[in-house]
């Protein structure tokens, strides 16, 4: 099968949080079987769904002291399917035009996986130093559940991982720490009865609003535009203390949302109402993301910590909004702790309730590292980038690093502006040229 019909596969499968990774990690086990590879399935549990981490091996391998070549394989909901003018509305088929394919997983991440396989199977049958191992894992866009997993079973035993995300083929050897929270806003008893009310057809004065943003990756929130945002801002102008029946944004944290729903009532207003503490707790958030602007770590653009409010949603008990931080390295885990306990002494007076729910440290793999350096060598031989870089997403490095493995990021495709979007896409050329690099780490670090 050809290459691109490959890529068009895997793109069909929905790997997205709501269908988990089941079908995609069976169908590439299949292709790693196909080329001699010796494959496990490792079984995890997400939001109720199978998932599995794959792992591929030589069949010699000694599975000790090995190089991790890592993949997710999973992706981000697909958001409104209006937005994906270049696939027909249908996010899974992808799309070929003027050297670039389009469609939900081409750049994050799922081609990348493929362009791993094409490099290994080379080397299917030779006799390493240090053999590889070629994983896809479960749940990275929703807490890197499956990189956890891998680790804390000790199912792998590795010294130096090549950790796949889009980077337009340039050596990522830091990227940023991630951090999310979530606040709930609970109605009040008047505020259930008045509900209940409604709900049963006693009051007809609602009216409802739908916000349109643009959405971007959470790590450059300046490149899209909050919906949510502008709800908050919807709901400012509004009689204080409005009853709010409803109101959703946003289908994943680590996206900035590009629409947003509310549906008010103005024949009654309330005390203390849910709407009035809603307001206040996305005030805060923007005034912190505005206090993040005072720190500066020119190695990372953008070059301060940054916020993301990505998701709100209604339930019969208030409101929840779940919330994105992304953490440059200079910021010590001292200094999150202490916004955490900021936000949640904000919180209490605020009659809001709130819970950390994930963090991720930053991850760093030094310069002067055998890792970093051997990537620069393979790069300079394809005649690419030799300057590291660094990340403003989190990685899957963030749990490797913990454990004292050389980590570094390298993938095909543009992340800024690109991942997390309608639309998002890969570069043909950089596919193959990304095969080419990982069969030159195989030859550097495994034989």
């Amino acid at each position: 099968m050809e290459f691109t019909d490959l890529c068009k596969k895997i793109i069909r499968i929905d790997s997205s949080p709501t269908e988990g990774n089941e079908a995609v990690a069976l169908f590439c086990a299949e292709l790693c079987k196909e080329v001699g590879l010796e494959v496990t399935l490792q079984e995890g549990q997400l939001s109720g769904k199978k998932q599995y981490n794959l792992l591929a091996r030589p069949k010699s391998s000694s599975k000790k002291r090995e190089i991790l070549f890592q993949t997710h394989l999973d992706t981000v909901e697909p958001g409104p399917m209006g937005n994906w003018t270049k696939t027909g509305l249908n996010p899974f088929e992808a799309h070929i035009e003027d050297g670039k394919i389009y469609g939900l997983g081409t750049a994050d991440v799922k081609l990348d996986f493929l362009c791993k396989l094409r490099a290994v199977k080379e080397f299917a049958q030779t006799q390493m130093k240090s053999p590889f191992v070629l994983v896809g894992t479960f749940g990275e866009e929703v807490g890197m559940h499956g990189a956890q997993h891998l680790m804390t079973t000790k199912a792998i035993d590795a010294s130096k991982a090549i950790i796949g995300e889009p980077s337009e083929l340039q050596i990522v050897y830091a990227n940023n720490g991630y951090l999310v929270v979530d606040f709930h806003v609970p109605f009040t008893q008047e505020e259930k009865n008045f509900l209940v009310r409604h709900n049963g057809g006693d009051t007809i004065m609602s009216q409802e609003k739908i916000f349109h943003g643009k959405a971007a990756h959470s790590s450059t929130p300046h490149l899209g535009d909050n919906a949510i945002y502008k709800l908050i801002s919807y709901l400012e102008k509004m009689p204080e203390g409005i009853a709010v029946l409803a109101a959703r944004g946003g289908s994943a944290v680590n996206t900035v949302p590009a629409d947003a729903h509310v549906e008010v009532d103005g024949s009654t207003t309330f005390n203390n109402s849910t709407g009035s503490r809603l307001i206040k707790v996305v005030k805060y958030l923007q005034k912190m993301e505005r206090d993040f602007m005072s720190f500066n770590d020119e190695q990372f653009s953008p070059s301060h910590p940054t916020v993301n409010t990505g998701i709100l949603n209604t339930t019969t008990e208030g409101v929840d909004l779940k919330v994105s931080f992304r953490i440059t390295p200079q910021i010590s885990e001292a200094e999150v702790e202490k916004w955490i306990t900021q936000m949640k002494n904000f919180s209490t007076a605020n009659k809001t309730e709130f819970k950390p729910e994930r963090f991720s440290p930053s991850a760093l793999t030094p310069l002067e590292s055998d890792l970093v350096r051997g990537a620069i060598e393979i790069a300079k031989s394809l005649k690419l980038s030799v300057k590291p870089i660094t990340k403003a997403s989190g990685t899957e490095c963030s749990v490797y690093r913990k454990y004292g493995i050389e980590c570094i990021v390298f993938g095909p495709g543009v992340s800024i502006g690109n991942s997390h979007t309608a639309n998002e896409y890969n570069i043909l050329k950089q596919l193959d040229q990304a095969t080419e690099f990982y069969a030159g780490a195989v030859k550097r670090f495994c034989i």
